[in-house]
C-alpha cells in the first residue's frame, strides 16, 4: 500500500482571500514595514520583506476591486504620515499628493494580482515587475512625477556613520529602479514559498522540488549574489579609480523660510551678515578652499546682468538691489576663492496691479539660479537655471491658461497668495572652475579613505561642476543629463547641490532627501557637495558614503556653520550614465504588454 502523498505545509489553500479586515491587516503590515525601511529610521533590511504581506494578498485576493480600494485606503494613510512635512507648506497639495502616491502603490498590487491570475508564474518575477513599473510611472507623471520612497532608496545611506552598501552599488548599472527590482524580489519569493507546495510527487514515495519554487530560488539567488559580488568589486575599485579633487567649503545657513517669504531690509541684512561671516571663517581654514558654496536663493535679489541694469534705472522697490552683486564681488576678492551662490535671476519686468491697488514692476520670467564668481570677483558669463521645478511650489501645472481655475489652485495648493511661478531652465550648464593642486602635506581628514590611497601629486587645474538646485538631486534623469553626454561620456566631475530645506519643518524631509541624493552619486559615479539652508549639508562620495556633515552641538539640522573637505573625483563611467532609465522603461512596457495580452487572451478555467 503506497504512502499518502505529502505537500509542504507552507502552501496556502488556493481559495481567494475575501475578508475586508484581512485585506486591511495585510496591507497595513506592509505599509508599516515600508515606512520603517526609509530615513529617518533606516531599517533597510525591512525593505526586502516589506511587500510580503501585500504581495500575498495580491496573489490570493478574490476580487481585484476589493484589493485595489483597500490597498488605496491604507496606503493613503501611510503616505499622509510619511510626507507629513508637506502639510505646513500646502495642506491641499499634501492631501492630493498622498492620494496620488497611494493610487500608484495600490495599482501596482492590482497589476501584480492580474498578472498572477493570468499567467500563474512566480511572484518573484511578477511582484518586482509590477512595482518597478509603478515606480517608473509615478516618478514621471503627473506634473513631472514624485519619486520619493522608491524601494531602491532604502538601501542608501543618510548619515555619516553608515558605510557603503553592496547592493546599492548596482545603481550604476540600472539606476535606483534596478535596485528596487532586486529588493522587491525577496518579498515575491516569500509569497511563492507560501502559495506553492515546496515539493511535488513524481512517483511512489518520490518527490521533487516544485518547478516554480525551483526557478524562483535560482533567479533570486543568482541576481542577489551577482549584485552582492558586483557591489564588492565596485567598492574595491574606489581608490585606484579616483583622484584628488578640489578643496570645497559648504556653508549651511539657518534662515527661517518666513524671513524669505516676508522679508524685511533689516532681517535681510542680519541674515546676510551671518552668511558672510561664515564664508570668511571657511576661507580662513588651511589650506584655503578652492570653492565656497552658498545655499539655494540665499542672495535676496537677482544678480544677473539684465536685472542689474534694471535696478540702476528705476526708483522703486528694487532700487539699490545691485548692492548684492557688488558685495559678492568684494567677498570673493577678500577671501581669494571661487564662490558658487544661489540667487533668483530676472530676465524682464512687467507692470502689474497689486491687491492693494498699487501698480509696480514684477519680474517675469524669473528663474531659480546658481552663479559662479571667480576669486577675482568677476561673475561667470554662465549661470545655471533650475530645470526641474516643484509643482505648485514653483509652477502651476495644467491650468496656467485658465485664470479662474488657476486662482483656485493658488488658493488651495500653493504656499503663495499670488502667482510666483518660475520659468524652466533650458541649459545643462557646466561651470569650469580653476583650482589649485592640493598641497603635498594636505591634512588626511580632507580626503576620504586617504590612509589607503595611492600617492598623489596633483589635481586637475579645471574642475567641471554642475549645480542641481533643491529637489533636483532627487530626480535621477535630471542629474544623469547634467553629468553625462548622450554618448555616455562624462561632462562633469562633481555635483554641487544648492538647497533650501527651511520650507519643511521637523527632521524627516531633510534625511529623506539626503538618502535619495546619495544614489545620484552612485548612479553616475561622481561625488557631491551639498550646501543646504537648514541642513543637512556635507559631502557624499561616489560610493554613496556621507562625510563632513555640518554639525553644531551634535546637531546637523536647524543650525548654521560650515564644513570643508576634498571629495575624490571618480574616473569611472557607468552603464546607467549611458542607458539612463531605458531598462526600467522596457520593464514598464513589458508589464503593459502582458496586461494587454492577458485581456485579449484570458486564461481558461481550469488552467
Amino acid at each position: 500500500m503506497s504512502s499518502p502523498q505529502r505537500t509542504s505545509h507552507l502552501a496556502l489553500p488556493r481559495t481567494g482571500i475575501r475578508s475586508v479586515p484581512a485585506h486591511l491587516i495585510l496591507v497595513t503590515a506592509s505599509a508599516v514595514m515600508i515606512a520603517f525601511s526609509f530615513a529617518p529610521w533606516g531599517l533597510s533590511w525591512l525593505a526586502y520583506i516589506a511587500l510580503w504581506p501585500a504581495g500575498l494578498l495580491a496573489a490570493r485576493a478574490d476580487s481585484t476591486a476589493r484589493l485595489t480600494w483597500t490597498s488605496f485606503v491604507v496606503f493613503w494613510v501611510a503616505w499622509l504620515i510619511m510626507i507629513a512635512w508637506v502639510a505646513p507648506v500646502t495642506q491641499g497639495g499634501y492631501v492630493v499628493l498622498a492620494a496620488l502616491m497611494a493610487f500608484y502603490w495600490a495599482l501596482a498590487l492590482a497589476v501584480a494580482h492580474l498578472l498572477h491570475k493570468r499567467y500563474r508564474t512566480a511572484m518573484t518575477i511578477l511582484l518586482p515587475l509590477a512595482w518597478v513599473a509603478s515606480e517608473y510611472v509615478r516618478g514621471r507623471f503627473l506634473a513631472g512625477g514624485f519619486g520619493w520612497f522608491s524601494f531602491g532608496h532604502s538601501q542608501a545611506a543618510f548619515s555619516p556613520d553608515q558605510s557603503a552598501g553592496r547592493i546599492i552599488q548596482s545603481a550604476d548599472l540600472f539606476g535606483e529602479l534596478g535596485v528596487s527590482f532586486i529588493v522587491v524580489m525577496t518579498s515575491g519569493l516569500l509569497v511563492d514559498l507560501m502559495t506553492h507546495p515546496l515539493m511535488r510527487p513524481v512517483g511512489q514515495a518520490r518527490h521533487r522540488m516544485n518547478r516554480t519554487i525551483r526557478g524562483a530560488l535560482v533567479l533570486w539567488l543568482g541576481i542577489l549574489s551577482a549584485s552582492w559580488f558586483y557591489g564588492g568589486y565596485r567598492i574595491n575599485q574606489y581608490q585606484q579609480a579616483t583622484r584628488p579633487g578640489p578643496r570645497i567649503a559648504v556653508i549651511q545657513t539657518n534662515v527661517s523660510q518666513n524671513n524669505k517669504v516676508h522679508s524685511t531690509p533689516d532681517q535681510d541684512a542680519l541674515d546676510w551678515r551671518r552668511m558672510i561671516e561664515l564664508t570668511h571663517q571657511a576661507a580662513n581654514t588651511s589650506p584655503t578652499p578652492d570653492i565656497i558654496v552658498w545655499p539655494e536663493t540665499m542672495v535676496p535679489r537677482a544678480i544677473n546682468p539684465k536685472a542689474l541694469a534694471f535696478y540702476r534705472d528705476v526708483d522703486s522697490y528694487y532700487a539699490g538691489s545691485e548692492i548684492y552683486h557688488q558685495l559678492i564681488r568684494e567677498t570673493a576678492q577678500a577671501v581669494g576663492t571661487n564662490l558658487i551662490v544661489g540667487s533668483p535671476a530676472y530676465e524682464a519686468f512687467v507692470q502689474e496691479t497689486f491687491s492693494d491697488g498699487g501698480v509696480g514692476p514684477v519680474p517675469k520670467p524669473r528663474y531659480n539660479s546658481a552663479f559662479l564668481y571667480y576669486a577675482d570677483g568677476e561673475q561667470s558669463p554662465k549661470r545655471y537655471d533650475k530645470i526641474h521645478r516643484v509643482p505648485f511650489g514653483e509652477f502651476i501645472p495644467w491650468v496656467g491658461a485658465i485664470p479662474p481655475i488657476k486662482s483656485l489652485f493658488l488658493k488651495w495648493f500653493t504656499p503663495y497668495t499670488r502667482d510666483y511661478s518660475l520659468a524652466q531652465g533650458e541649459s545643462l550648464t557646466v561651470f569650469d572652475i580653476p583650482v589649485q593642486p592640493p598641497a603635498a602635506n594636505q591634512d588626511s581628514q580632507d580626503s576620504q579613505d586617504s590612509q589607503d590611497a595611492p600617492p598623489e601629486t596633483s589635481a586637475p587645474s579645471i574642475i567641471r561642476a554642475v549645480t542641481p538646485i533643491c529637489y533636483e538631486d532627487a530626480v535621477g534623469r535630471v542629474i544623469r543629463k547634467l553629468v553625462y553626454q548622450p554618448n555616455g561620456t562624462k561632462r562633469a566631475d562633481i555635483l554641487i547641490n544648492l538647497t533650501n530645506s527651511a520650507w519643511y519643518p521637523g527632521h524627516y524631509q531633510q534625511t529623506q532627501q539626503l538618502q535619495i541624493a546619495t544614489i545620484r552619486c552612485i548612479e553616475n559615479r561622481v561625488p557631491m557637495a551639498r550646501s543646504v539652508n537648514g541642513g543637512i549639508s556635507g559631502f557624499v562620495d561616489s560610493l554613496g558614503q556621507i562625510s563632513h556633515a555640518v554639525e553644531v552641538g551634535g546637531r546637523t539640522q536647524w543650525v548654521d556653520g560650515f564644513s570643508v573637505a576634498s571629495p575624490r573625483l571618480d574616473t569611472r563611467l557607468t552603464l546607467y550614465g549611458y542607458l539612463g532609465d531605458t531598462p526600467a522603461a522596457c520593464l514598464t512596457a513589458l508589464t503593459a504588454i502582458l496586461l494587454l495580452l492577458g485581456k485579449i487572451s484570458p486564461r481558461k478555467a481550469g488552467h
